[in-house]
């Protein structure tokens, strides 16, 4: 198998790909974190902890990944970190998301339905994924292996669903919405809801990136191209979510 039961066997060339995306997911953790606690000066709040949260399980995640893939470290103990740091950085990720869409969104309603969305989601796909994960690493993985091959790539496109929507709905926003903030900033403020809305755009082209990987059965290249999209996405909508704090506060 691809890693789905244990360290795996590759050529040199993929080897260095599994690496690669390795190493540009955890410079771009450092530099996240790094970020963080130079701009937040009230380390509080629910952006903060959720921006911390997300990039540390990126990086958690990874190293967890390649100790398990090429036998660094014990494989079960490895599955147990691998969950973790997924946790962190799938459903952190959208807790981010989550936090700044106050600030396009008017309607508490829809807020509120995006909460739900994600705590069902941790409950129907996280969950259950976990245990069949950390089934087909244990001393009898055969009933666990053919649904936990199923079960992955139910959860990764239903929480590449769950992207689209909030990217969907910051786009729509954006585009409707803060059409009167469009109407009286300047160009570097109209920039900034311009780069909203291409930033979301890209964020669902690496989602969709990222399904592909899934649904051509490499499961060793998807779960470590995972880390470099996610902290590829998070740096992008820190940034911007942060510039869109300022536009909004300003007008």
């Amino acid at each position: 198998m691809a890693g789905e039961t244990g360290p795996i066997s590759v050529s040199l060339p993929v080897a260095m790909v599994i690496a690669g995306f390795f190493a540009i997911s955890c410079f771009n953790v450092i530099e996240i974190v790094v970020h963080i606690f130079n701009i937040f000066r009230r380390r509080k709040g629910l952006f903060f902890w959720s921006m911390l949260v997300a990039s540390l399980g990126i990086a958690v995640h990874a190293v967890a990944v390649l100790l398990r893939f090429f036998k660094l470290a014990p494989d079960f103990a490895m599955c147990v970190v691998t969950v973790i740091g997924w946790y962190a950085m799938v459903t952190g990720q959208a807790v981010v998301l989550y936090s700044r869409l106050h600030l396009v969104v008017r309607d508490e309603r829809t807020t509120h339905w995006v909460l739900v969305m994600i705590i069902t989601n941790v409950c129907i796909l996280h969950f259950p994924v976990t245990v069949l994960f950390l089934g087909s690493n244990a001393g009898n993985p055969k009933p666990f292996l053919k649904p936990f091959i199923i079960c992955e790539k139910i959860q990764l496109t239903g929480f590449c669903i769950q992207e689209f929507i909030i990217s969907g709905l910051y786009i729509w926003e954006a585009m409707h919405a803060l059409k009167p903030v469009l109407a009286i900033k300047g160009p570097k403020q109209r920039k900034v809801i311009r780069n909203l809305i291409l930033i979301n755009l890209l964020v669902v082209f690496l989602d969709i990136s990222l399904l592909i990987t899934e649904y051509t059965d490499h499961f060793d290249i998807q779960t470590t191209y995972k880390t470099a999209v996610y902290s590829i996405k998070l740096k992008m909508e820190f940034n911007i979510l942060n510039q869109l704090l300022s536009v909004l506060q300003n007008s």
